[in-house]
């Protein structure tokens, strides 16, 4: 069964797309030239326009001078080259402002991830989910990955809430809209599906394969492990104590201040109704620390609510549609501001400046 049969057959008869592929890219001068092959075959069978933009993240290789020998030969891929390695999150931003398309496919340049299987996160999009991610439920990698995989997978899942198999599955599917709503900096390309459910937005999950890794070296470590958690705590605060930061720090401070308050009304009834010597008890000096942190994470919860408060966002709220407004009396046009919606106008999907999201 063919990519058009497959579509027909999962969907019934559906507009082609404008499709953006980004493609980050880091020491992949052996996969390239194959990708791209492959990319320009599935594309054509399923986009109605389509650009693929290779992202070069300071590759050390021929990578640079492979993607410009493509350009040569395709005018459809766009090449945006870094002055030093950022990092895989930058890469991603940069091809998400650069996309014009309606439909943004990201996927990994080494060949891991088969561009044959875009027709499953297309068919997922067009059921009405706003961000599609692949699932590799048959990973072709090392058992050490795939353990340390599965732990942040399940631990970002209880977390975040955000039902999800492979959150650091890079081949991924969104709407136009998602990608205005966010940005992404840092580690945070990882959690990008948790910060558009935050955002209100429908996620999505595929079973995708996953293809041996034929070129290249894996960039896995433990480094990013750890860095992955730490951005994962920040990312659990930017998206529910943002506004809130004190039921964070309060809720730490309060715990804390009554460990220390137990602590110490303990010893004080032992000195007072015992007469036991305290001055040589390590339990005073911990109580008493406990008591002091608790109070001062309590301060720092009103701090950063004033300084929420002084930062906060006008509109902290995504909107999917608004309606026009009635007709309204000649006495009554007047009054209306220049802002509001144009009478006869068709409801449209609102867009808001990228860096909302936080």
């Amino acid at each position: 069964m063919n990519v058009k049969h497959f579509l027909c057959y999962t969907l019934g008869p559906m507009k082609s797309p404008s499709i953006s592929v980004v493609v980050p890219v880091y020491n992949e001068q052996k996969s390239l030239e194959e990708l791209h092959a492959r990319l320009r075959a599935i594309l054509a069978q399923v986009a109605s326009r389509s650009e693929c933009i290779f992202v070069d993240d300071g590759s050390r290789d021929r990578s640079y001078r492979v993607l410009q020998q493509i350009r040569q030969t395709d005018p459809t891929v766009r090449i945006i080259r870094f002055r030093r390695n950022f990092g895989k999150s930058a890469a991603l931003s940069a091809g998400f402002t650069a996309a014009r398309c309606d439909l943004v496919i990201t996927l990994d340049g080494d060949l891991q991830d088969l561009p044959e299987e875009i027709p499953k996160l297309l068919a997922m999009l067009d059921q009405g989910y706003d961000l599609v991610s692949g699932w590799r439920s048959q990973r072709q990698d090392p058992w050490m990955k795939r353990l340390a995989s599965r732990l942040y997978n399940f631990t970002t899942a209880k977390l975040t809430g955000v039902r999800l198999h492979d959150f650091n599955c890079g081949f991924k599917g969104y709407r136009r809209e998602v990608l205005d709503e966010l940005r992404v900096y840092g580690e945070r390309h990882r959690y990008i599906p948790v910060l558009a459910s935050y955002r209100g937005f429908r996620i999505g999950e595929v079973k995708v394969e996953h293809a041996p890794r034929r070129y290249g070296q894996s960039k896995f470590g433990w480094d990013r492990f750890l860095g992955g958690f730490f951005t994962l705590l920040t990312v659990i605060l930017l998206t529910r104590y943002t506004n809130r930061p004190l039921h964070f720090f309060g809720i730490v401070g309060l715990i804390t201040a009554l460990a220390g308050l137990a602590i110490d009304g303990y010893l004080a009834i032992e000195r007072l109704l015992f007469k036991k010597w305290l001055g040589d008890r390590p339990l005073l000096l911990l109580g008493t620390l406990l008591l002091i942190i608790g109070i001062q994470f309590i301060f720092f919860g009103l701090l950063a609510e004033m300084i929420a408060a002084t930062y906060r966002r006008e509109r902290d709220y995504s909107i999917a549609e608004s309606t026009p407004s009635a007709e309204l009396e000649p006495e009554q046009e007047a009054a209306v501001s220049p802002d509001s919606v144009a009478d006869g106008e068709r409801p449209k999907t609102l867009r808001f400046s990228r860096g909302s999201e936080d």
